[in-house]
């Protein structure tokens, strides 16, 4: 899907305030706490191994997938403790891929870069890095949630332009209820993946 037309945007702005109507208070409490936590263990794992917050924030999406947060978590740790004493990434095991522990290992070493060309991944490493509030995270839940049914989202993919306009629209959404779009991003993640097939 290389762009939305404008009354798939309706529906997809519909879709969205339905998802935030069903997210608990619990749900909304986590949503608006999750990047700001994400954020303050990233500079705590900067801070420990004097390293770049946005390499450590890459790294931890790296090592995310089929990664449990507070596994994660540790895995980051981990990979730039290794990295800092020139430990290679043969010695150490994560709870993911191995393509991506090297990958983990290459962006702290600088030969992996994480740009626009990934558009989830480089919204996702922005957000937790600097709560930017220009970067939103568009995933599989996220989609699922802007499209209810209403397309195969598992075999769909987006182009940039789709990308920037459910981003643009979802930041827009957020801005009328006083929150920044990560937050919102994040309820729609927690209601989603309650509510969806549920």
């Amino acid at each position: 899907m290389k762009e939305i037309s404008p009354y798939m945007l309706k529906k997809i702005s519909y879709n969205l305030d339905h998802f935030f109507n069903l997210a608990t208070n619990k749900q909304i409490r986590d949503g608006q706490g999750w990047y700001k936590n994400a954020n303050l263990e990233a500079n705590k794992i900067a801070k420990k191994y004097n390293l770049d917050v946005l390499k450590v924030s890459g790294v931890i999406s790296a090592l995310s997938p089929r990664n449990k947060w507070e596994r994660n978590l540790i895995d980051a740790d981990a990979v730039c403790n290794s990295y800092k004493n020139n430990i290679g990434p043969s010695f150490i095991k994560v709870c993911t891929f191995n393509n991506n522990k090297l990958k983990a290992f290459g962006i702290l070493a600088g030969s992996v870069k994480i740009t626009d060309k990934s558009l989830k991944t480089y919204n996702f490493v922005n957000n937790i890095a600097y709560l930017d509030n220009d970067f939103l995270t568009v995933d599989i839940w996220h989609l699922r949630a802007c499209f209810n049914n209403m397309i195969n989202i598992n075999s769909a993919s987006i182009g940039k332009k789709a990308y920037k306009q459910i981003k643009d629209l979802t930041i827009k959404k957020a801005k009328k209820i006083g929150l920044s779009g990560f937050e919102f991003q994040a309820i729609i993640w927690l209601s989603a993946q309650k509510n969806i097939n549920n």
